[in-house]
């Protein structure tokens, strides 16, 4: 999303980092001459009370290769929101959706970093044409800058929207239309893309599921079934505003994330509640992997990778 150097024009390759508290997850994709292949996937641990220099220091541990990087923002960064794109220029775009966002931000808009991205055409008569807009916060993108300085290609500051859209567009149903579900915590994210073209992103509420297994002693969200009929309902929602607002036709095909136990009855769930193909996504099976992950080590650098799989060669 965000562009800070200027790129070269031969990258052969990109590399994708994102933090959380106390890891930063790093994955390596190249492509030299050949078909780009996943070099590294691997979670580094950070002292949380080091600050800066801590993160500096597990990156230079790391050895990155020169090539470009990208870092994904964490969801308390940024603010992410499908608006209506204001009459303007485009060289006074970025500066009128500031004003436009002011209003819906929950920190000041002087403090934003903005950019923005179209979505295609939709055939809604009277509707102008919409955009989705990114405001993050400009401290965090100059932490990421402070901590990243000596990593010589870094160059954009990325979103997990688009790091979630470069994962769909790895799968083969791509071509015609496909859903991507990533269950977070107390979030699930749906995008929809056909090819790599990006038409929406929808944020789920998730609600534990009901029964014998609804969580355990320790109140582990990640233990608990997910309310595979809720997810339904809101996932039928996107796909209904996909086709009517798009022209499209319908998507039936879900890709679940991160896959585990608990997203395999989930994919199993709607599979059978929708009559789509529903699977969980498996890296190794959608990549060309140079060694076996396994399912924790995808769950943990999911971000990262789809931060590294990113093709656009600037800033959108």
């Amino acid at each position: 999303m965000f562009g800070l150097r200027k790129k070269t024009a031969d990258t052969k390759g990109r590399v994708g980092l994102a933090f959380s508290r106390d890891r930063l997850a790093i994955a390596i994709m190249r492509a030299d001459g050949g078909q780009a292949r996943l070099e590294r996937c691997e979670l580094v641990t950070i002292d949380p009370a080091g600050g800066a220099d801590a993160v500096s220091a597990a990156i230079r541990a790391a050895a990155l290769p020169h090539l470009p990087t990208s870092v994904v923002l964490r969801s308390g960064d940024y603010q992410f929101a499908l608006v209506e794109a204001p009459d303007v220029p485009p060289v006074e775009l970025r500066a009128a959706m500031r004003w436009r966002l002011k209003e819906q931000l929950d920190f000041p808009v002087e403090e934003a970093v903005i950019d923005v991205f179209e979505v295609p055409p939709q055939n809604r008569t009277g509707q102008g044409k919409m955009m989705y807009a990114v405001a993050a916060r400009r401290s965090a993108i100059d932490r990421y800058a402070m901590a990243l300085t000596t990593t010589p290609g870094f160059d954009v500051v990325d979103v997990p929207e688009l790091c979630l859209r470069n994962l769909a567009a790895a799968l083969p149903a791509a071509a015609r239309g496909v859903a991507l579900l990533h269950i977070g915590e107390l979030n699930a994210t749906c995008i929809l893309v056909q090819g790599r073209t990006f038409y929406l992103s929808r944020q789920i509420i998730l609600q534990p599921g009901v029964g014998v297994d609804a969580g355990n002693a320790n109140g582990d969200a990640n233990s608990r079934p997910l309310d595979a009929e809720g997810i339904v309902l809101e996932l039928q929602r996107s796909l209904d505003y996909y086709e009517r607002h798009f022209d499209q036709p319908p998507i039936t095909r879900v890709a679940i994330t991160p896959a585990d136990a608990r997203t395999e009855k989930l994919a199993a769930d709607l599979g059978r509640e929708t009559g789509f193909e529903v699977s969980t996504l498996n890296l190794n099976q959608t990549l060309t992997c140079t060694h076996e992950l396994t399912a924790q080590t995808q769950a943990d650098c999911l971000m990262a990778v789809g931060a590294a799989l990113r093709e656009e060669r600037r800033s959108l």
